[in-house]
């Protein structure tokens, strides 16, 4: 690692380690609020990936949003983002077990009994942190797959803190195997399903575009007759108040070809999450996402192509 690429990760860590031991002294009220505070003055900070999001409402919603209805689902979201980050660091298993309310566990118990496996599909929606720790605690075997930070230091104490939650972590970097594994001995894995896949991915639509989305979900559940689950959190009323909602799983599209029907249920996923970001759209992280980024040169106008 480059001297000053390991000096700037350094400050990084050692600017975590602080915020965290800040947030903890503080009561929940006011660390709430300082958090809130931190992501409305981001929209100040980084103001190229606020434009990324207003350009990526356009790509979803056209003209149907001006500006300033998009400028009051970037507010409350930015909000939001700090919200969530003092929340993964302030959080412990009684205040979720107080303020998330679960809704639909039966629906994930029914589909574990037929031991052939879950893949509980979520997107980056409200407090998703919050949803391992429950999943955790209300499971024996479960995993989670997760994508490595770049900053060595804070991954490792990331890694380090997701891990007393219970969820087993698998490396998303070779995970087919891991991940196939647990299925065949009827466990269940969280995958995150709703950002861009890059070159690997299908190209499927989300709002009309087309987008380029993980079909592992799908190839998994069409080779081990695993059930897929949609799976998010959402604020609820009150101060720390969320849901999180297990869905009944998908049905399992098989006519027998393969690559078709890893597409169509592919687009199955992705048009339920659709339907979700357009009733809560300010709760999804996914406006600072480049969601519609399509590999190779010509990607702005592959990105307007239905």
């Amino acid at each position: 690692m480059p001297p000053l690429k390991k000096i700037q990760h350094i400050l990084e860590y050692a600017g975590l380690r602080l915020l965290v031991g800040l947030m903890k002294l503080l009561p929940a009220p006011a660390a709430i609020g300082f958090g809130r505070s931190i992501g409305s003055s981001l929209r100040l900070l980084f103001r190229s990936r606020m434009q990324l999001a207003h350009d990526n409402m356009q790509l979803a919603f056209g003209d149907r949003l001006s500006f300033d209805e998009r400028c009051s689902i970037i507010a409350p979201l930015m909000k939001m983002q700090g919200e969530s980050l003092v929340e993964s660091i302030i959080c412990t298993p009684d205040s979720i077990a107080e303020n998330v309310a679960v809704e639909g566990m039966e629906h994930l118990d029914r589909a574990l009994a037929e031991n052939r496996g879950v893949i509980l599909l979520g997107p980056h929606f409200d407090m998703w942190e919050m949803a391992g720790y429950i999943f955790g605690a209300r499971l024996e075997h479960v995993a989670t797959v997760y994508k490595a930070m770049k900053n060595p230091y804070v991954n490792d104490y990331l890694m380090k803190t997701r891990e007393k939650s219970n969820l087993a972590l698998i490396p998303s970097k070779n995970a087919l195997r891991p991940v196939l594994s647990r299925l065949k001995k009827g466990h269940a894995v969280v995958m995150m399903f709703d950002q861009n896949a890059g070159r690997s991915g299908l190209a499927v639509n989300f709002f009309g575009k087309k987008a380029m989305t993980y079909s592992a979900p799908a190839a998994f559940a069409l080779k081990t007759g695993c059930a897929v689950i949609p799976s998010y959190m959402i604020k609820g009323p009150g101060f720390r108040k969320h849901r999180l909602i297990i869905h009944p799983p998908f049905p399992l599209i098989s006519t027998g070809t393969m690559e078709q029907d890893i597409f169509d249920n592919t687009q199955q996923y992705n048009d339920f999450f659709e339907d979700l970001v357009r009733r809560h759209p300010a709760q999804w992280f996914g406006w600072l996402h480049r969601r519609w980024k399509q590999p190779g040169s010509h990607a702005a106008a592959a990105a307007g192509k239905t």
